[in-house]
């Protein structure tokens, strides 16, 4: 089945990056996959809307709906979204779910941590009263309650994400499992034939 994975968190927490460098090894997996960057979605498809509660229902909404059709035509998705309420975060479950997998992914970063990383110095502005409605400083944020999947950007780098998101997937039953590199082993050519000739004595290599 399709699945989508939903990141969500404040504003450079670290979702984007997180998303893309999803993408890119389940794409080399051979997963059919689009990534729907918040950013993108907004910039083209919904230039009109702003930054209040309402237009980011409607945004989560709409892009929660373009990931369900994604997935109906067995294409999972990636996305970054902020998603900053505990409603909108439910619904896109709601929305999403008729048609594919859906997991939550929690990308955890405090607004200290995000203000001193912003690369658009976007908090600062907005700590300056020239942004209004910007998630964390003058815009609620509300932690989800039952994420499916929680990552630290603070804490772990984004390898440890990555690799965790991935770890998490598969007990999920989203991915199949991929064996670790550590059970893998290299045979000499002696060791093929000793092997090779234990299996022809027991018949199992009989024309």
């Amino acid at each position: 089945m399709s699945f989508t994975i939903w990141f969500m968190g404040r504003p450079a927490a670290g979702k984007s990056t997180l998303a893309k460098r999803v993408e890119n090894i389940l794409r080399e997996q051979g997963h059919h996959i689009e990534n729907l960057d918040g950013d993108e979605i907004r910039k083209n498809l919904y230039p009109d809307l702003g930054f209040t509660r309402e237009d980011r229902a409607t945004n989560n909404r709409r892009t929660a709906f373009i990931c369900k059709l994604l997935n109906r035509n067995d294409i999972s998705v990636v996305t970054g979204m902020i998603t900053p309420f505990r409603d909108a975060q439910q619904q896109a479950r709601e929305i999403i779910e008729s048609e594919g997998e859906f997991v939550l992914v929690y990308v955890k970063c405090s607004v200290e941590e995000a203000a001193r990383r912003d690369p658009k110095n976007l908090y600062q502005q907005a700590q300056e009263g020239n942004i209004e409605n910007f998630t964390g400083v003058n815009h609620p944020f509300q932690e989800p309650h039952n994420p499916d999947i929680v990552v630290d950007s603070e804490a772990q780098s984004v390898d440890e994400s990555v690799a965790y998101v991935l770890h998490r997937l598969e007990e999920l039953g989203v991915l199949e499992t991929e064996y670790s590199s550590e059970y893998d082993f290299d045979l000499t050519v002696e060791e093929e034939d000793e092997i090779k000739g234990r299996l022809d004595d027991l018949g199992y290599l009989d024309d």
